[in-house]
């Protein structure tokens, strides 16, 4: 990203649009009326750290407002947690909601709102693809491997932003079905 403003002027715009007073600020974050006011005109710039709390504070991305091209949304280029809905397909019931991570950086196999059916059972076949959890974490949609020597590989789909994930055994997988 390039970059295309200044941090006085985006921290300006910030509480601007956010309907805070300086002051106010100052007494959320710690940092001292007299550095805000040398934020603002520009005389230096926060820290890292002093970014990152102002970000939080202003409700917007901590890149942004250091003056990159980027959206305003904090969260931008963050995860997500999203719920699928396990339907019955017989009844068409919601039977079980579950949480999933939904990236929003990439362009994900399986977007907000798209149906993806999931065969409910534990044991798996080669290089099929499957809903499953690694070690008790969120639900992923990944492709099982299992290499010559026994070790496991997760592949996602959209594999440019997500690289393989080896070496895992299969106690470290929790199989919640296969994706057809």
């Amino acid at each position: 990203s390039n970059l295309i403003d200044t941090f006085a002027h985006r921290l300006k715009y910030a509480i601007k649009i956010r309907d805070v007073r300086p002051v106010d600020i100052s007494k959320v974050t710690g940092i001292s009326k007299t550095n805000l006011s040398c934020y603002m005109s520009g005389k230096y710039e926060a820290k890292q750290d002093g970014v990152e709390i102002l970000a939080k504070v202003l409700d917007v991305n901590p890149v942004w407002l250091m003056g990159y091209d980027v959206p305003i949304d904090r969260n931008y280029e963050k995860d997500k947690i999203i719920e699928i809905n396990v339907i019955n397909l017989h009844t068409n019931e919601i039977i079980e909601k579950i949480p999933f991570v939904y990236r929003t950086d990439i362009a994900p196999l399986l977007d907000i709102g798209d149906i993806a059916i999931i065969k409910k059972y534990k044991e798996f076949l080669n290089k099929k693809t499957y809903l499953l959890k690694i070690k008790g974490g969120f639900p992923i949609i990944r492709k099982i491997i299992q290499t010559a020597n026994g070790k496991i590989e997760l592949q996602a789909m959209n594999m440019w932003n997500f690289p393989i994930q080896s070496d895992l055994k299969m106690e470290d997988i929790e199989i919640l079905g296969e994706v057809i």
